[in-house]
This record gives structure tokens, C-alpha cells and sequence, in this order.
């Protein structure tokens, strides 16, 4: 049966995304697409493990008064025989259940990392926006830590069952023994409960201050070459020691809060079981209770700790779950930057681009028509306003007020990916894919089109030459293997490679000579003479190939 993910990647109504809830995404992890029946079956699994091992001092009990006490060598034989058979169970049980749990905790995070990355990679965009380093915080660590919570679910159950049978067999043994592991568990872990509230609160302080560093280490890290380049090295290196810094002391506090905990359990556990085994020692002494009855008594005490302190500790398991959750919620029920168009509308007349009063970055409205053919220059001092019109015509944002159309029709009336294979509005920042030189160039290139001119009218040849493999070069991430100029070569011979009807240059040569950027602008001019071309640059070179040049 297909699987239906909490959000899908595209919408056909208004922007308006549901809230999602921390257990709705627990349950994402651990109870669809039938994994629920296998975490059932790795309950059963753990909870016979339990009993069987609920069960050894029993049997030990029975061989001391049925067997040794009687001096019966066949009855010794017998209860061995029984004593092995609970063994080979408790083990195989084990091995059983650790192997299904494993199984539907690994599919469980791999399904919310999916969510995650689907929602990272919806066109429309996000609203506010996540840096990559954060989301790559929620997909790993936090998904990871809410589909271990099956693991958790599934043992404490286990336990619980456990320490049931544990009773019974008091009971059996001697009703008062019985009743006061009945009566007396529950306000133990209630206790417990109440003791492990402040330490979900803790626990969501300290990932989200982790993430947080992480994902600002990740984001420095990408950006180190340029951050070195333009001598930020040392201010980049401080603000990281200043994220670094509040994440370990909320680490250290939660942790601090931790080891509380964990001193509480073992104190008010232990405290629990010598009651039990105090009173189940004073009855072997007054004859109510055989010999092998109190050492059964005395091993169901020990086994009752392991299982009690489990379940104590179910709720720090479900607090970390929570937190986790919390976070992976937040990030999915984050709404679109741009608003998905409710019934797109059939493209018409691509061939040329209109605004109209469009308001971007706190500037003047701005009135623009680039018609096929046409190579349309804009000079703008204003940083911003340049960023934002690429966005805008990509769709990435929302102009402040005003309208852009594509042909016959607004832009927001057009499925976002019909709008983005006719537009290709590129960055400034010219970053490259990991993989090969040639595979960055031909990423937006039609099917079984060759992009050589696209490459020799960007001059991305002289770089291809110099390459040690040519075209079958690695890149690394971001392209940062190459050298600025290099890197911003390819990336618009990807751009030009790309046929779009339309086509927005920021600033596509300023890291290149001026021998290089004329023969650039040539090129420009040749490859795009029968498309739409908008070029925002000051460069006199690129700016003498335009039709139009248009002061902002």
C-alpha cells in the first residue's frame, strides 16, 4: 500500500498548512505502514523475555524445595530440564524481538527524514526560512531520537508485563507478598512521573540550543572559504563559541538534572524492593514461607528492580521523544513562502516577461516588459532590491504589492514548476552540485541537447581544459574545490545550457578578468538572441550587449 506522507509536496487549496502535533509525528514513526503489527510483534517478543526471566527464581525455588531439600535426583533432572527450556526461550525471545524493534525503528526515521526532506525541497518554499544546517539537525538527531522511542515503547511494555508476572508469583507464594508489590508500584512510578516532567523541559532546551549550534557550525562550514576571503575568519570562529558555549551549558544542566534523576530512581527502587525482601525474610523465619519460597522471593526482588526502574524511566524516554517531536513538528507545519496557485492556469505567450508596480525591498514600484529577443540591463545600487527580483521572479518570495506576468498570465496563476522551466532566474552566489563538472552543466539542460555552445559562450571551456579530468572532474560541495571564478563560469554555462525561455543574470562575471567578461558578454548575446534575457549588473561590458539599460 503507497504511503501517505504528512505533508505532501504539492497543495491544490490556499497555503494554509494544519498544525501538526508531537504525537501525530510519534505516531508517523512507529505505528504506519504496518509497522504497528511488527512493533506488537516486538512486544510480545521483549514481553516473553520478561516473564521468562520473571520466572527463574521460581523455578530456582521449586528445584530447591521440590528437588534438593527432597534429595529427588529425578526431580532435579526435571526442573533443570525446565530451567534450560526458560533459558533457550528468554534468550531466543530476545533475539527476536531486538531484531523486529531495530527493523521499525530504522524504517520509522527513514519515513520522517522523507517528510523532512520533502518538506525542505517543496518549491513553494518556506516561511520563515530554515538555515540547511537546522533542518539537517531535525532529519538526523531528532527523527532518529522519535523513532528510537519504538524501541522505548516496546522494552517498558515488556516491563511492565514483567513486573505483573512477578506479582502473580508473589501472590502465589504468599497473598501479603503479592499485595505489596500491586499496592505498592503504582505510587512509585507516579513519583517517578512527577520527577520527570522538568527534565522534558530540560531536554528540549538542550536540542533545541544543540541544533542550533550545529546548524550554525554546518552553515560557517560551507561558507569557510569565503568567510575566509573576506577576513571573517575570526568573527565567524567567536559567534560559533558564543552558540557552542549556550549549548553545553544546557547540556550540562540537563545532564546535571539528570544524574538527579537517575539517583532518584535507584534510591526510591531500591528502597521499594529491600521492603519486600524484608518482609519476605522475616516470613521464611516465622515458617510461613518455605526455603526455596523466600529465595524466589529474594530473586523476583532483584529481577523487580531491572523492570521497575525501565518503566521509571519510560518517562525521560518519552520526554526526549517529545522534545524531538515537538521540533520535527514545528518544522513540518512551517508555511509556504510563496502562495501555491489554486487552479494553475495553462501557460500562454512565454515569450515575454511584464511588471507592473511591483514593490520589492522597500523600493519605488518598478514598471519593467522584457519580449523575446530582447537582452533588458537594470543598474541598481540597491543590493537588496537586485536579490529580491530574482527571488520574486522565481517565486522563492511574494512582491511587497504590484504583479508579474509570464505571457498572459500572473505568475502566482501558474504551477510553480511550469513557471520555473520557462524562467530561470540565477543568484549572484554561484554555488555548484556535488558530483562532476559536466553533470553541473548539463542539470538543467533539455534532453539530448549538447551544451557546448552553452559552455564556450560562459568561457567555461578555458576552466574545463585546465581541470586535471575535464568534464569527469569531482566538485565538492558547493563547488568550493574550484576558484571563484571557476565556480561562476560553469554555473552560467548551466544557466545558458538551460534554453529557458526567459533568463535573469545577476552579476554573472564579477569574479573574472576583463578579457574573459567580453568574451563572456559575446557569448551571452549569441546564445540568448532568440530569448528573453534580463542581465542586473553594473558592468559596462555586459551592459554595451543590452537593448535597453534601465537606471533604478
Amino acid at each position: 500500500m503507497p504511503s501517505t506522507p504528512l505533508l505532501s509536496a504539492e497543495t491544490n487549496g490556499p497555503p494554509a498548512r494544519p498544525a501538526i502535533t508531537p504525537r501525530q509525528v510519534i505516531t508517523r514513526a512507529i505505528a504506519s505502514e504496518g509497522r504497528g503489527a511488527k512493533l506488537a510483534a516486538a512486544s510480545v517478543g521483549f514481553t516473553g523475555h520478561q516473564v521468562a526471566e520473571a520466572l527463574v527464581p521460581v523455578v530456582i525455588g521449586a528445584v530447591i524445595d521440590r528437588a534438593v531439600a527432597t534429595s529427588d535426583a529425578a526431580a532435579l533432572g526435571k526442573w533443570i530440564l525446565v530451567l534450560g527450556i526458560l533459558f533457550t526461550g528468554l534468550l531466543l525471545s530476545w533475539r527476536f524481538a531486538a531484531r523486529i524493534s531495530d527493523s521499525v525503528t530504522e524504517h520509522g526515521a527513514h519515513r520522517l527524514r522523507m517528510d523532512i526532506a520533502r518538506r525542505g525541497l517543496d518549491p513553494h518554499g518556506m516561511s520563515p526560512r530554515r538555515m540547511p544546517g537546522e533542518v539537517y539537525s531535525i532529519a538526523t538527531s531528532d527523527a532518529g531520537s522519535v523513532a528510537g522511542f519504538t524501541h522505548t515503547l516496546s522494552t517498558k511494555l515488556a516491563a511492565a508485563c514483567g513486573v505483573l508476572t512477578a506479582a502473580i508469583s508473589l501472590l502465589v507464594i504468599s497473598v501479603p507478598l503479592g499485595l505489596l508489590v500491586i499496592l505498592g508500584t503504582p505510587p512509585v512510578l507516579a513519583l517517578m512521573q512527577v520527577v520527570s516532567r522538568p527534565l522534558e523541559r530540560r531536554a528540549e532546551t538542550d536540542q533545541w540550543q544543540g541544533a542550533k549550534a550545529g546548524a550554525l557550525a554546518a552553515d560557517l562550514l560551507s561558507g569557510l572559504r569565503i568567510l575566509s576571503g573576506i577576513g571573517a575568519g575570526d568573527a565567524a570562529a567567536q559567534r560559533y563559541r558564543g552558540a557552542s558555549r549556550t549549548s553545553l551549558e544546557a547540556t550540562l544542566r540537563a545532564q546535571r538534572y539528570q544524574a538527579m534523576y537517575s539517583a532518584a530512581n535507584v534510591a526510591i527502587a531500591g528502597a521499594f524492593l529491600a521492603v519486600i525482601a524484608y518482609v519476605g525474610g522475616r516470613m521464611a523465619a516465622s515458617g510461613s514461607i518455605s526455603v526455596g519460597e523466600f529465595v524466589a522471593v529474594v530473586g523476583l526482588a532483584q529481577f523487580l528492580r531491572g523492570p521497575l526502574i525501565d518503566i521509571i524511566y519510560f518517562g525521560a524516554g518519552l520526554a526526549r521523544a517529545r522534545a524531538s517531536a515537538n521540533r520535527v513538528a514545528s518544522l513540518l507545519a512551517t508555511g509556504e513562502a510563496v502562495t501555491p496557485a489554486s487552479d494553475p492556469a495553462p501557460l500562454n505567450h512565454a515569450e515575454f516577461l511584464t511588471l507592473r508596480d511591483v514593490v520589492l525591498a522597500g523600493a519605488s514600484p518598478v514598471d519593467l516588459d522584457v519580449k523575446r529577443g530582447e537582452i533588458i540591463g537594470i543598474v541598481t545600487e540597491n543590493a537588496a532590491w537586485a536579490d529580491a527580483l530574482v527571488d520574486a521572479l522565481a517565486r522563492r518570495i511574494e512582491p511587497s504589492s504590484g504583479t508579474i506576468h509570464l505571457g498572459d498570465n500572473a505568475i502566482h496563476e501558474l504551477h510553480i514548476d511550469e513557471l520555473r522551466a520557462h524562467v530561470l532566474a540565477a543568484p549572484h552566489d554561484a554555488a555548484l552540485f556535488i558530483g562532476t563538472v559536466g553533470d553541473n552543466i548539463e542539470a538543467l539542460a533539455p534532453i539530448g541537447r549538447r551544451s557546448d555552445e552553452a559552455v564556450a559562450a560562459a568561457a567555461a571551456d578555458q576552466v574545463i581544459s585546465a581541470l586535471p579530468l575535464g568534464l569527469a572532474t569531482r566538485v565538492t560541495e558547493q563547488g568550493n574545490s574550484l576558484s571563484g571564478g571557476q565556480r561562476q563560469r560553469i554555473a552560467l554555462a548551466r544557466a545558458l545550457a538551460s534554453e529557458a525561455p526567459v533568463l535573469v543574470l545577476h552579476d554573472p562575471t564579477t569574479a573574472v578578468d576583463s578579457v574573459t567578461e567580453a568574451r563572456i558578454a559575446r557569448g551571452i548575446a549569441e546564445v540568448r538572441g532568440a530569448h528573453a534575457t534580463l542581465l542586473l549588473t553594473s558592468s559596462p561590458v555586459l551592459l554595451d550587449i543590452c537593448d535597453r539599460v534601465i537606471e533604478l
